[in-house]
């Protein structure tokens, strides 16, 4: 029997019983659908993650920072280590360290900002000017810090867009002062809006940036450096950059490893692997739905069987083969499942958009999620369609095969 003849008769003998059909392929779309929209769900969230990662800089970041407390024999104590980072070390790894493209100091805390009376709470950064080139943010009117103005302690300032907004109506604010923490600066830069992002109890854009040098000198009174941001050239030299830091380091304190490093690539991994058990898990859960589909299936295609007995008997007779046989009612069942894959994937599509779309509308203040779907998920869609038919229609489908023209007399 030829493949298209079976596949023109299969859809002629669905077509003649439309609503059995129907509702036979119902499973098998909530089941489909269900696995679009949780693998949307997950490719969402990775797509999500790596647009943080790279407001950060992206997957070939990673830093270096002194623990202010360790845990040693079960307690919490200070650290112990007289080392800490300093400016010496950001130029030493800028200029030793080849797989390193550019390292800046970043430290900081909350500040109290004022204008004209009015005031604010906000997050003050105090780094350098290769800050703009390692987080890949850059100001958007004015000017960032430069060099200058960590040499002469310059009292200047780039402000995030939020308290251009809060404390300056919108207003050009460049050239004017703002206190912090009661310390004048002058208004620089203002930098390019960033959005709050995953956090939703604080925000990029509310983040005021000064010199470090002037953050030395006029709020703590020492020469340390809280944290170095550093950029890999690539994200394949992110190890080897990470063994030339800690090398420059160790040798710039005595030997002694006083510090912690983070790596963003494998934050990013960590969250994937967790993102991905997730996934895996909501489609496992969905699956159940395809797995009841496939059942029905079987029940109606004994169900069809067993209607068609004379018809079956009468083809026998006629000399066809029971391999023909076989194949026609696979055909009917995978046909039958394939088009509740391609209904279920449309289901799908719908719901990881109208999810992508609530979570966007009711936490549209600090995330917005994307509606993802890959090609992945479409192709492993058809795949178990196609395969809950060849599974659920192959007993049918051999029972079928087994009979014999004399079967069919006897059922008449």
């Amino acid at each position: 029997m030829k493949l298209l003849e079976g596949v023109f008769t299969a859809f002629s003998i669905l077509r003649s019983n439309k609503l059995r059909s129907f509702l036979t392929m119902l499973g098998i779309v909530i089941g489909i659908a269900g696995v679009i929209a949780m693998m949307s769900f997950g490719a969402g969230a990775k797509t999500l993650l790596m647009w943080e990662v790279e407001k950060v800089g992206g997957p070939s970041m990673f830093g270096v920072y002194r623990r202010e407390w360790i845990r040693k024999n079960e307690k919490w104590m200070r650290n112990p280590s007289k080392h800490y980072l300093k400016m010496e070390d950001v130029r030493a790894i800028q200029t030793e360290c080849p797989s390193v493209e550019v390292a800046t100091p970043e430290a900081g805390g909350s500040a109290t900002l004022s204008v004209d009376g009015k005031r604010k709470f906000a997050q003050m950064q105090a780094t350098a000017e290769e800050y703009q080139v390692a987080r890949k943010w850059y100001s958007g009117y004015g000017r960032f810090l430069s060099d200058d103005d960590l040499s002469l302690w310059s009292k200047v300032c780039v402000i995030g867009e939020e308290i251009w907004r809060d404390l300056f109506a919108e207003l050009d604010p460049i050239g004017r002062e703002i206190k912090i923490n009661n310390q004048r600066f002058t208004v620089v830069g203002v930098m390019e809006s960033r959005g709050k992002g995953l956090d939703p109890e604080g925000s990029e854009d509310n983040q005021i940036f000064i010199p470090i040098t002037t953050a030395q000198t006029h709020f703590w009174g020492n020469d340390r450096v809280g944290h170095i941001l550093i950029r890999a050239k690539d994200h394949q030299s992110v190890d080897q950059a990470v063994k030339e830091v800690k090398t420059v380091l160790k040798r710039n304190h005595d030997g002694e490893e006083f510090f912690e490093t983070w790596v963003m690539k494998e934050e990013l991994e960590s969250a994937n692997r967790i993102i991905m058990v997730i996934e895996m898990i909501l489609v496992i859960i969905a699956s159940v739905a395809l797995v009841v589909g496939g059942i029905g299936i079987l029940n109606i295609m004994l169900v069809s069987v067993t209607e068609r007995i004379p018809e079956i008997g009468l083809r026998k007779a006629v000399g066809a083969k029971s391999f023909d046989i076989r194949i026609q009612f696979l055909i009917e069942s995978v046909i039958l499942c394939l088009i509740g894959s391609a209904i279920g994937i449309a289901l799908g599509a719908a719901l990881g958009s109208g999810f992508a779309w609530a979570v966007s509308k009711f936490m549209r203040d600090f995330i917005e999620w994307p509606s993802v779907i890959t090609v992945e998920s479409v192709l492993t869609a058809v795949c178990a369609g196609g395969g809950v038919g060849v599974f659920f229609g192959y007993y049918p489908a051999s029972r079928a095969a087994k009979l014999t023209p004399i079967d069919a007399i006897r059922h008449t």
